[in-house]
């Protein structure tokens, strides 16, 4: 893998060969560190975040994707940053105020977009008179900017279990919408990271369906749990599979719940530490804060080796790393295994662990990540 000064040879040699000029866009955590680098006459560099920043994405929305994005809706390029570096700040809304505590120690919850068209490795003011003149393909039709979602849906108090009626107006001038939906972000959350530190926003989410009247889109939504304050936003999609996010957000103040926990937990629940076989056994876990992660539910057996459970005493295959797919949900316990100890199984120490690990990532890529606990029991 080539480091930034490499990554700067091949560049310059690409353009002292065609004598093209050079619009590159970097789309990871500390981009920002490479504009002093790569910056150079006839070259515009884009970075998705400051030096000491993280790129954050949901559900595969970020930067890069808002950018690429209007473009094809026939921005030109400063336009394009200007208004993803927008989007982005609205993504992120309040993250330093939601996350967990210790999950944000020395990490940035802001991200802020760069660029460098002069050639100097700086983005201040003097930067954007070149992109401003470039557009995809150098002139096409202005795009479709019609797409739009607006909230309908009142600032309000809720008890938890009280449902609560969501609505959007959402509207095109061309094509038709196909999707809305309410982005719900609770009042803590854990800083989820995957294999490459990149961080993984999973908000819960709630579906709307359309009404009679094609522009308005509605739905209930009762989850909440914790005490705090949650906010809503309303994003749509339209045939073409351009994303448009409502520009307000909803905030509901919950009470009559559980407080936030500190941080994302997940706990082994047994009744004993001994058991003799032919004995009930039960297993359960207890979840907090376990947005953006997998769970598992494993048993490591006397002989070193392990399994996974899919589903209340539905074990996966030896030594395969199945995430939980049953029904989840924060502060309940979950039963993972639940039946008698058969006579002919060894003798020995069983451990016990539930685990919370980065959502689609490969959990034995991520120990190091992992929430997790566990406890040890004899058979005798």
């Amino acid at each position: 893998m080539a480091n930034a000064e490499q990554f700067n040879d091949i560049l310059n040699d690409y353009q002292q060969a065609t004598g093209n000029q050079l619009v590159l866009l970097l789309e990871a955590c500390y981009s920002g560190s490479h504009l002093p680098i790569l910056a150079a006459p006839n070259r515009a560099i884009i970075s998705s975040a400051k030096s000491d920043e993280l790129a954050y994405f949901e559900d595969k929305q970020g930067f890069s994707r808002f950018f690429t994005k209007n473009l094809l809706r026939g921005m030109n390029f400063l336009e394009a940053f200007e208004y993803s570096a927008q989007q982005q700040s609205r993504l992120l809304k309040n993250l330093d105020e939601r996350l967990a505590g210790g999950s944000a120690e020395y990490v940035a919850t802001t991200q802020t977009p760069q660029c460098d068209d002069n050639g100097d490795g700086v983005y201040n003011t003097e930067d954007g008179q070149w992109l401003k003149q470039l557009m995809i393909n150098g002139n096409i039709q202005t795009g479709d900017f019609t797409l739009a979602v607006e909230s309908l849906t009142p600032s309000t108090h809720l008890q938890v279990g009280e449902p609560f009626s969501l609505s959007a107006k959402a509207s095109t001038a061309s094509g038709h919408i196909k999707r809305v939906w309410a982005v719900i972000r609770p009042p803590r959350i854990n800083l989820v990271l995957d294999s490459n530190d990149t961080p993984i926003l999973a908000y819960p989410t709630q579906e709307l369906s359309q009404t009679e009247n094609e522009d308005i889109w509605t739905g209930t939504w009762s989850q909440a749990l914790y005490n705090g304050e949650y906010e809503i936003s309303f994003y749509a999609k339209d045939n073409d599979g351009n994303i448009e996010m409502s520009q307000e957000s909803v905030v509901i103040s919950v009470s009559g719940g559980v407080e936030p926990p500190a941080s994302a937990t997940v706990d082994v629940v047994i009744e004993k530490d001994r058991y003799a076989r032919g004995e009930p056994f039960k297993f359960e876990l207890i979840e907090q804060l376990g947005w953006g992660y997998d769970l598992y539910a494993a048993v490591v057996l006397p002989d070193g080796q392990f399994i996974t459970l899919e589903g209340t005493n539905k074990f996966a295959q030896l030594n395969q790393p199945e995430n939980w797919l049953s029904r989840r949900k924060s502060n309940e316990n979950v039963t993972a295994i639940d039946l008698t100890l058969p006579f002919e199984l060894a003798t020995g120490t069983y451990c016990l662990y539930g685990i919370l690990s980065a959502q689609g990532e490969n959990p034995l890529a991520v120990v190091d990540k992992w929430v997790y606990s566990h406890k040890c029991f004899e058979v005798l």
